[in-house]
């Protein structure tokens, strides 16, 4: 008997790989650590989340029963010790911490509430002689015992675990209270979640329930984003003990696609802590407030805090109108700025609040009234970083089971015995930190070998110190579009002659077909200035610059900067001449991009670009990191194949391990050319993201990665296309998506033409986030907010900020199914 068949007969383990001399490493079953979820039925629980929540099930139970802590009913602070010390936190800070929190719930004055985790009371004695009626939950049978004990009126506790919200115990319970709960309260409990799958799995179960205009507050959150500046000052250098923190903690953007996925419509509130004292309980944590079908109100005015000049608040005050100060220093981490406490002094009686900033975590802002703090999850998009704990927890009992099974077997445990879960979801934040760092290393490789370093040298990741010239190149070709399209206007409405949008189209003969791409152009062109537009809507070019630069010899630098072939810069140079042709449909962009014929050699030249080769190259390596984890062969779906550019990179990254892969493309010429080119290791077959994938012969379910290359800005509507994508994914399952995220104006004014729909036929996005802009491609915001709204969390983006591999605003997306 081999160590592998006692280990691969256990329901958690799916692979066992030789590591070394003699050593093991053992690989979770994705299923053991998945969370389940269907609308109106209990989530369906992997062994190891199971076995995670009766952890802290015992934990508390036992803690609660000692005592220690109690002060008295309404503050029994047994559990609650600091991180660094292992001390006691103050009562009295304690006592703050609880009616603060009280006067967060009460300030949206709910009557019927359901407590999740009502752990000792103490919101519960705060709370309950303002309501008609309450529900607590708890896993601890010793405090459900003892607060039914104290016979408080309309006051039911039971005993359930926060995901059985649709269990028959608290169904029942809640039938008591005569109507839907108005308020659902998640305080300071989230912290005990295994991962993001069931907080989505226990907020979408929340939304779900409460009333129209109802809340669900979500309190005392770990804010993941501060996990290793928390660490740093316990412990300078403590990377590791920050990446073994048992508990969960994610950021505004994780909360807002966590949201977004619940299928009703809301806004979100983010509040800072504000107790006097300044401990882990201030600094590190925020409360949010999700806003269930509220009604409308009106936008609040925002104003930065370094433009108010001396006495910012008072100023603010004097402000009419619903408003919002962003940008303020967070004295708690910037000495001599003010502190949350100082700020809710100061705008005592205002109504206002003191806000979270979304996107910097040691900032602050401010609400005046605090109904102003409310925005919509489209605003705190973008990829979260959450510490999820199920990662430490599912490899250390990984662990004693393989040693236990290898022990019962009488077979040698190897010295060496190591245990992991698949890429995807429930990893902590140092471990998605370093992901993202070796899929950029990876991209930064391959440009090594296109930008080739001395001979005889080992490859090295190209630094940004060597790309410094990528933010120069994009702007020259924004620049040289935007003197050809402002050529072409004005050639129709010169300086002085203004004419309507649909006169300039009528003396350009443009075809019907292309009229969206001539108005995108005048509303960018009047963005940038080089035409204007008067009141009565009409349109005339600005004064030409008689001093232009040599716009042939500055295409050519630029292209060659970027990494594009000669080719491609010959195609922009004939665009751009032709472009009264390509108007009228005299000539199609096929013909200048395609000069030879030759279809797949043509669309190569724009695939080896810098940017291409970057993130083909990360995206190589992330699949290849998902195929170390699977259980057999790695099950890929790419999705508009086209050329197979992404698909080469896929097939790299893998290198020998066993893969299953689909090709798909709309194109039969496609599909059989990739035949063609990569033979019988992939299948092929047709499939249009612009209908319903599973009805064309996708399997549901049967996807450990989707890849969907640049195909995505094709999609009519990409938030259905998505929800279609993500019923191929399973459990754990990745989408890698890369996309640009901002318009290219030279993209605008020549390839933008082989995207015209057909006569009769909706334009690109028509029914997204682009509908009504123009627009083809998704922004940096645009893109997160879609694949959350479609039930897709996104875990990672490159290239990261900062970087001028930035500049040409082509990125990777990663994101997994909740």
């Amino acid at each position: 008997m081999t160590p592998h068949e006692p280990l691969l007969a256990h329901p958690w383990i799916a692979r066992v790989d030789p590591a070394g001399t003699g050593g093991l490493v053992v690989t979770a079953d994705p299923a053991a650590t998945a969370v389940r979820h269907e609308p109106g039925r209990l989530p369906v629980l992997g062994d190891l989340v199971a076995e995670h929540l009766e952890h802290w099930g015992e934990v508390y139970d036992w803690t609660y029963s000692s005592g220690e802590g109690a002060h008295r009913p309404d503050l029994d602070l047994s559990g609650w010790r600091a991180t660094g010390t292992g001390r006691p936190l103050p009562a009295d800070h304690m006592a703050e911490w609880a009616d603060r929190t009280a006067e967060l719930v009460l300030r949206h004055q709910p009557s019927r509430l359901l407590e999740l985790g009502c752990g000792t009371g103490m919101l519960l004695h705060r709370l309950h002689p303002h309501l008609k009626g309450y529900v607590g939950t708890d896993l601890s049978e010793h405090v459900v015992t003892r607060l039914n004990g104290l016979g408080l009126d309309g006051v039911t506790v039971v005993r359930a675990a926060a995901h059985e919200i649709n269990g028959g115990t608290v169904r029942a319970a809640l039938a008591r209270l005569g109507e839907r709960p108005d308020c659902v309260l998640l305080n300071s409990v989230t912290q005990c979640f295994p991962s993001v799958e069931y907080l989505a799995a226990v907020l979408h179960d929340a939304i779900g329930l409460v009333a129209p205009a109802g809340t669900v507050v979500v309190g005392d959150v770990r804010h993941s984003g501060l996990l290793d500046e928390h660490y740093s000052r316990l412990e300078p250098g403590s990377a590791d003990r920050a990446a073994a923190d048992t508990e969960l903690l994610f950021d505004p953007a994780t909360l807002a696609a966590v949201a977004a996925s619940a299928g009703r419509r809301l806004t979100v509130s983010l509040f800072a802590k504000t107790l006097t004292a300044d401990t882990e309980l201030t600094r590190y944590r925020f409360d949010a407030v999700l806003h269930v079908e509220p009604p409308q109100s009106p936008p609040a005015a925002i104003r930065r805090w370094d433009e108010l000049g001396p006495g910012p608040m008072a100023a603010l005050a004097r402000q009419g109108g619903p408003v919002r100060l962003t940008g303020v220093p967070n004295g708690l981490f910037e000495p001599g700025a003010p502190t949350g406490a100082s700020l809710r002094a100061a705008l005592a009686g205002t109504g206002g609040a003191v806000l979270l900033d979304p996107d910097d975590p040691m900032r602050l802002q401010v609400a005046i009234p605090a109904a102003a703090a409310a925005t919509p999850p489209d605003a705190l998009a973008g990829v979260g970083r959450p510490h999820e704990p199920l990662g430490a927890f599912a490899r250390a009992r990984l662990s004693e089971v393989a040693r236990r099974e290898l022990r019962r077997a009488g077979l040698p445990i190897p010295e060496h015995l190591t245990a992991r879960i698949p890429s995807g979801p429930g990893h902590d934040a140092v471990s998605v930190t370093r992901e993202a760092a070796d899929a950029d290393r990876a991209g930064r490789l391959a440009l090594a070998r296109m930008i080739p370093a001395g001979r005889g040298r080992a490859p090295e990741p190209v630094p940004d110190s060597a790309l410094t010239h990528l933010p120069h190149a994009v702007r020259r070709f924004d620049e040289i579009a935007l003197r050809a399209l402002t050529r072409l206007i004005a050639g129709v409405a010169p300086a002085g002659r203004p004419r309507t949008a649909g006169q300039i189209m009528a003396a350009l003969g443009v075809a019907s077909r292309h009229e969206w791409i001539v108005r995108r152009w005048l509303q960018v062109l009047t963005t940038e200035g080089t035409v204007r537009r008067d009141p009565g809507g009409r349109f005339d070019a600005a004064a030409l610059d008689t001093a232009a630069p040599d716009d042939t010899a500055g295409l050519d630098r630029a292209c060659a900067e970027l990494g594009y072939p000669g080719q491609m810069a010959i195609f922009y140079r004939t665009a751009l001449a032709r472009l009264p042709e390509l108007l009228r449909d005299e000539i199609m962009a096929q013909a200048l991009l395609f000069p030879d014929g030759d279809l797949l050699t043509s669309l190569s030249k724009d695939q080896h670009n810098v940017s291409n080769t970057y993130l083909n190259a990360a995206m190589g390596h992330l699949v290849a990191r998902a195929a170390a984890t699977r259980t057999g062969p790695l099950r890929v779906v790419e999705l508009g194949g086209g050329a197979g550019g992404s698909t080469a990179a896929a097939l790299d990254g893998l290198g020998g391990a066993p893969a299953d892969y689909l090709f798909t493309d709309v194109s039969r010429f496609f599909t059989m050319s990739a035949e063609d080119r990569f033979g019988d290791r992939l299948r092929y077959a047709l499939l249009d993201i612009n209908a319903d994938l599973v009805a064309q012969g996708a399997v549901p379910g049967g996807a450990d990665v989707v890849i969907a290359a640049n195909v995505l800005h094709c999609a009519r509507h990409a938030g259905r296309s998505l929800r279609w994508i993500r019923e191929l994914l399973a459990p754990g399952g990745l989408l890698v998506v890369t996309e640009a995220i901002r318009e290219h104006y030279l993209v605008l004014a020549t390839m933008q033409f082989l995207l015209s729909a057909r006569e009769g036929e909706p334009q690109l996005g028509a029914g997204d986030r682009r509908g009504g802009t123009g627009r083809v491609f998704l922004t940096g915001r645009e893109l997160p907010a879609e694949l959350a709204e479609a039930g897709l969390r996104p875990i990672l983006e490159l290239p990261r900020a900062g970087s001028p591999l930035v500049a040409p605003a082509q990125h990777l997306f990663v994101a997994t199914r909740l």
